[in-house]
């Protein structure tokens, strides 16, 4: 559910997407404060596995031969 809390908190250069804005998150007042998320390493480990995810399928997407 988090990963579909931060669907709009992605950094974008100029060759596309690169990560999360982990800020969003971890910062006082963030997403993990909001949803009163305790095991807060464990969360961020989740969501960096799927960030991770989205990324590759993103690259495969976008090459010249995708």
């Amino acid at each position: 559910m988090m990963f579909i809390r931060a669907q709009t908190q992605w950094n974008v250069s100029m060759s596309g997407y690169t990560g999360l804005r982990y800020d969003v998150l971890l910062f006082s007042g963030g997403l993990f404060d909001l949803y009163c998320v305790e095991d807060r390493r464990g969360m961020l480990e989740g969501l960096q596995i799927m960030e991770s995810t989205v990324l590759t399928a993103l690259a495969k997407r976008d090459a010249p031969n995708g």
